[in-house]
């Protein structure tokens, strides 16, 4: 009883007190303590499970683990497989693992150097200098003679070799260590193929074909140990620094439709030369860029960050002509796997292409081999098959000849894609958004001609018609798919796209403004939508501001020689997108055709009379119901601030917002109609708030700024005279 009641007393409260209390049973035979050593480690194990080890804590841990104890071997395999370090892990703490290792009285026991040679494999990544590793290289090669720790130690000896450590004297070793095993030692097979890599001509012959690729120990042991880190730098609101990694590929087991390009390998390196493979960090990077040699297949750095930088910065030549060699056999393989549909090809070529896309995005240009791949691809394309590699790839077509791209790549690839729905218009379209913005970004930055920039210009022609035939298109059930997105949305999205090209019209006479069709404008200022009427105005207001810096760029103005910069139709066509806009939300003249430049929405008048004589119809009942109540709308006024079915109720939220601030309490006559001159001057008479129109309307553009749709006011304040000075 009395032994229960100092356990309790003894129980840790956290890591810390739980390590001290380790600290001291550890030197102690189990016979002469009370404490339960097991318990102790399991509680410890739960600790460092839920909140990770601190790096001060990592080591008074691995001081007791490293030196002969009395704990079982049991506790020690919990304490070991629990270690999670929750920061970075000190090169000292390598370095008092490695030298735990040995047959001696003074060292822990085989299995536990062994379960401590698995922990550094398992915590590689998270060492804060791993070149340290390669700094104990002799001591850790040195031990491979102990069989029980030879199979993490090839493993940690084969992701660190590098040129240097390759010996006359260690490879004369690892062979005879081969040889006594009888060849049947997996492990040593596979660190001799390594060694191999870097000096064929010295290991002459086939290692054997017995050798593995090394493992992962435990991938959700290592999930975890980055999930705690996570939390404990949210804790500690620190800022995780970006570090340079050289990853090799080659230590971990890859697919089959992964082994299609191979590693990153480079058999002849020639003195004072270094291969790709034996960088260590950024700063080993820049100091041998000179001096780098080309790996043994091209192909390979399509597939390595590292590589990719190495070609983007010395571009030998030779390097793209390999590279286009490799891709130009095995498109052309995949060519004929895609006319007989082979499953297993489609698959082949979509890891390929996800790669070419990786290389894309990085160099910004596709290689030369996947043009003519593409070309001759389309046309039989199912529309299905690697959709989204196929679509990302074609972001990073150059600007050639408009012609030859339509009849080329857009016009079957419209074919394969297209259906009588405005989804598979959109995805179209959002291509061509993404095309416009990466030829308009080569157009502001590389010597373009006028005659070299009219492809885009013809692009976003006909991406507009493709814009507007989504709006008229019939509205489909929204999908349950994770990327499903309104087909109203990438209409906006390619309007930003193209206001955010037009800003850089004033400074490049290249880029050409170009005026939205009057449908698309019309479709959107009438959908009921308040975020779509705010982000169209949003695109006008851009489209604006690109027209009136451009009118005043001397740049422009002396590469025209005085000529109009742009038709003045275009430029009326434009103004009167703006002045309907304004007579609908603003002025309370909806439809009205009589203003200068103001077409009425393009409306007929017919139509305009038909819905003029239904408003009428609506107030007439209305009156007929409750004549005190009723409320008389009209067609000028039906979409201004306060009438939009869109925008009243944001009116109405303004109106009451500024009663409250203004004291209006429950005792005093409040507004219960849509806010109007009259309705504002009624309420005044009857004691309620006072404020005057031009002041209510003010407030409300502030109202919808702070609310997120600021497109209105924008484009309100930049066009009303009266409204700039406010």
């Amino acid at each position: 009883m009395s032994s229960d009641v100092e356990r309790d007393e003894v129980r840790p409260i956290d890591l810390l007190d739980a390590i001290e209390h380790l600290e001291t049973v550890a030197s102690v035979p189990p016979r002469q303590r009370y404490t339960d050593a097991g318990q102790l480690g399991k509680q410890i194990a739960g600790f460092a499970y839920e909140s990770g080890v601190p790096q001060a804590a990592l080591e008074r841990l691995l001081k007791i683990l490293t030196r002969s104890n009395h704990l079982d071997q049991g506790t020690i395999t919990t304490l070991i497989k629990n270690l999670y370090p929750s920061e970075r892990i000190a090169s000292k703490l390598v370095t008092q693992v490695v030298c735990c290792l040995g047959p001696t009285k003074n060292k822990p026991s085989p299995a536990t150097q062994a379960l401590l040679l698995r922990w550094l494999i398992l915590v590689y990544d998270f060492i804060d200098d791993r070149s340290h590793l390669s700094k104990l290289y002799a001591v850790l090669f040195n031990h491979l003679d102990m069989i029980s720790l030879r199979k993490p130690l090839c493993h940690i000896l084969s992701f660190i070799t590098r040129r240097k450590h390759v010996k006359p004297f260690r490879i004369q070793m690892l062979m005879e260590l081969v040889g006594t095993s009888g060849g049947d030692d997996k492990e040593l097979v596979s660190l001799l193929r390594v060694f191999k890599n870097y000096y064929p001509d010295v290991i002459v012959g086939d290692p054997g074909r017995k050798g593995l690729f090394f493992k992962h120990p435990d991938p959700e042991w290592t999930t975890h140990v980055r999930q705690v880190q996570e939390l404990n730098l949210e804790r500690t609101q620190g800022v995780g620094s970006t570090s340079f990694q050289v990853v090799h590929r080659g230590l971990v087991k890859r697919s089959k439709v992964e082994t299609i390009v191979p590693d990153v390998q480079t058999s002849r390196v020639a003195r004072n030369r270094t291969s790709l493979e034996e960088l260590r960090n950024v700063d080993h990077f820049i100091e041998r860029l000179d001096k780098i040699e080309l790996p043994n297949q091209i192909i390979s750095t399509i597939a390595d960050g590292l590589a990719q930088k190495y070609l983007f910065l010395v571009h030998p030549e030779v390097a793209d002509d390999r590279l286009n060699d490799w891709l130009q056999a095995f498109l052309s393989d995949h060519f004929e796997y895609a006319q007989d549909f082979d499953d297993e090809g489609v698959e082949s070529l979509g890891y390929v292409l996800t790669l070419a896309v990786n290389y894309a995005r990085y160099a910004k240009m596709i290689p030369d081999a996947f043009l003519s791949f593409l070309k001759s691809y389309i046309p039989i394309w199912n529309g299905l098959d690697n959709r989204q590699p196929m679509f990302e790839l074609l972001e990073y077509l150059p600007i050639e000849n408009y012609d030859a791209l339509r009849n080329d790549i857009f016009a079957p690839l419209e074919a394969a894609i297209l259906e009588d729905t405005a989804s598979s218009k959109a995805i179209l379209l959002e291509l061509y958004s993404a095309l416009v913005r990466q030829w308009g970004v080569k157009v502001r930055t590389e010597p373009f001609s006028m005659e070299r920039s009219e492809p885009l210009s013809r692009l976003i022609s006909h991406a507009e018609l493709l814009a507007s035939s989504i709006l008229e298109s019939p509205p489909e059930q929204p999908s349950t798919a994770e990327n499903y997105k309104q087909s109203t949305l990438s209409v906006l999205e390619f309007y930003f796209t193209l206001a955010d090209l037009f800003s850089y019209a004033h400074s490049n006479g290249r880029i050409r403004i170009t005026v939205p069709l009057a449908p698309t404008i019309y479709s959107l200022v009438f959908t009921p939508v308040s975020s779509v009427i705010s982000n169209m105005n949003s695109v006008l207001s851009g489209y604006k501001a690109a027209f009136e810096e451009s009118m005043n760029s001397e740049i422009l103005q002396a590469q025209t020689s005085g000529n109009p910069l742009y038709p003045q139709q275009l430029v009326g066509q434009f103004n009167g997108y703006i002045m309907d806009i304004c007579n609908l939300v603003w002025r309370n003249r909806a439809l009205n055709s009589e203003d200068p430049n103001a077409v009425g929405c393009l409306i007929p008048p017919a139509t305009i009379t038909a819905i003029t004589q239904y408003i009428r119809e609506i107030n007439e009942k209305s009156r007929r119901k409750n004549r005190e109540a009723a409320f008389s709308y009209t067609t000028a006024s039906a979409f201004s601030l306060s009438h939009h079915a869109a925008l009243s109720n944001f009116s109405a939220a303004c109106f009451a917002d500024l009663e409250r601030e203004n004291g209006i309490g429950e005792d005093k006559p409040k507004l219960h109609k849509p806010v109007t001159q009259k309705a504002l001057g009624a309420l005044e008479k009857e004691g309620g708030f006072q404020t005057t129109w031009q002041d209510y309307r003010v407030r409300m553009l502030d109202w919808m700024d702070a609310t997120g749709g600021n497109g209105i006011a924008n484009l309100m304040r930049t066009t009303m005279k009266a409204l700039r000075k406010e």
